[in-house]
């Protein structure tokens, strides 16, 4: 009986110390413009690179990890079209709109909290 607690420990433990190691936030601006934070920047991106970025993680070659949330924030006066075409770039890698985080862009043009 002893031995079956302690394994449940460990695995309330395990579960204790899963966090998000791989978040991207995706930031879409008042002109179209979209951003990423993949490497911990806040950096510029095409549509192109942020499939890439999405599809690629977080990589490094001790712990490469699948991108484990996603969080949008999106500037008043955005164009929708763009968040549009960011929604169908995260469908296509697995991530429907129920599952990602969208907010506003309070800190436009600064980096998202």
């Amino acid at each position: 009986m002893s031995g079956m607690v302690a394994a449940m420990i460990l695995a309330i433990l395990a579960l204790a110390m899963i966090h998000d190691v791989c978040p991207i936030t995706i930031g879409v601006g008042r002109d179209g413009q979209l951003f990423s934070d993949r490497f911990q920047g806040w950096y510029r991106v095409t549509l192109k690179t942020l499939q890439s970025d999405l599809h690629g993680g977080c990589y490094n070659d001790a712990n490469p990890s699948p991108v484990t949330s996603i969080k949008i924030v999106v500037a008043p006066g955005s164009p929708e079209l763009e968040m549009d075409e960011v929604l169908v770039i995260l469908k296509k890698e697995g991530w429907s709109r129920d599952r990602v985080n969208v907010r506003s862009w309070d800190e436009y043009p600064g980096k998202p909290k």
